[in-house]
């Protein structure tokens, strides 16, 4: 006799709490039952869950983990990489850095059979329907998210990533991508240098993902070539100046 299938066992977040900004989310259990260290900087780390089966995401939305910190717990938010919502299933890529904050020690370290409490689906920038092409930005910490948004673009869709890295070019596994998609490994010297001499077609928009200065920094950039302002979403991941906040984002003070 065959096993039936998984059932889910999410909870909704209850809507009064976290005044309301989570709901449409759930509280989730998460077993590792992967690792891998896909680059000498990136660990792969699997988990799994009857809180997973079913789970429905937009491509680049990531999810709240609770990490251990000594005697308390931290935020801090992980992309969903990639999932199977029927096993119940998700990859998630964690930036092993210098800074060694809570999920790198965590990640550095797991296990298999460790467990982790999340909250999730998070994050609201999708891609925008109306443009004819595509253009990335972002640093080590955002390719996880910046490579499964290029994954959901049409095959003939054009577009572009600045991958900003320190670590040289296809320091890790990226995206296939389309016919259409053109990835460029760059220092962020580099990337300055192509954005001031970058001027964007019309009806493009653009992603940019990672430190607050280097997402602020593009963005200028990019609105003095020409850029509308509407078309740019942006989203800071961390700063290099202090670490993130116990919610898991940066301040902006």
């Amino acid at each position: 006799m065959s096993e039936p299938p998984p059932v889910s066992t999410r909870r909704p977040i209850p809507d009064h709490m976290f005044g309301g900004r989570l709901k449409g989310s759930y509280l989730l259990d998460l077993e590792v039952i992967g690792v891998d260290e896909v680059a000498p900087h990136v660990r792969l780390v699997t988990m799994a869950s009857s809180d997973l089966v079913g789970f429905e995401y937009a491509p680049g939305q990531d999810l709240l983990f609770e990490f251990p910190d000594g005697d308390r717990t931290l935020r801090r938010r992980c992309t969903i990489r990639r999932s199977d919502p029927a096993l119940g299933i998700a990859d998630f890529e964690i930036e092993i850095h210098d800074g060694r904050g809570p999920a790198t020690r965590w990640a550095a370290k797991a296990e298999l059979g460790a467990h982790l409490e999340a909250i999730g689906p998070r994050g609201g920038i999708s891609l925008r329907s109306t443009a004819t092409s595509h253009l990335f930005v972002v640093d080590d910490s955002a390719m996880p998210a910046a490579f499964a948004l290029l994954e959901a673009l049409p095959a003939d869709t054009p577009a572009t990533a600045l991958l900003v890295t320190s670590h040289g070019a296809k320091s890790r596994p990226a995206t296939a991508g389309a016919p259409a998609t053109s990835l460029n490994w760059l220092h962020q010297a580099e990337m300055l240098e192509m954005l001031s001499d970058l001027h964007p077609v019309a009806e493009t928009a653009a992603y940019l993902f990672g430190e607050r200065h280097l997402i602020r920094t593009a963005e200028e950039l990019l609105v003095a070539g020409g850029l509308d302002p509407e078309a740019v979403a942006s989203k800071a991941y961390w700063r290099r100046d202090q670490p993130n906040a116990s919610h898991g984002e940066p301040s902006w003070n």
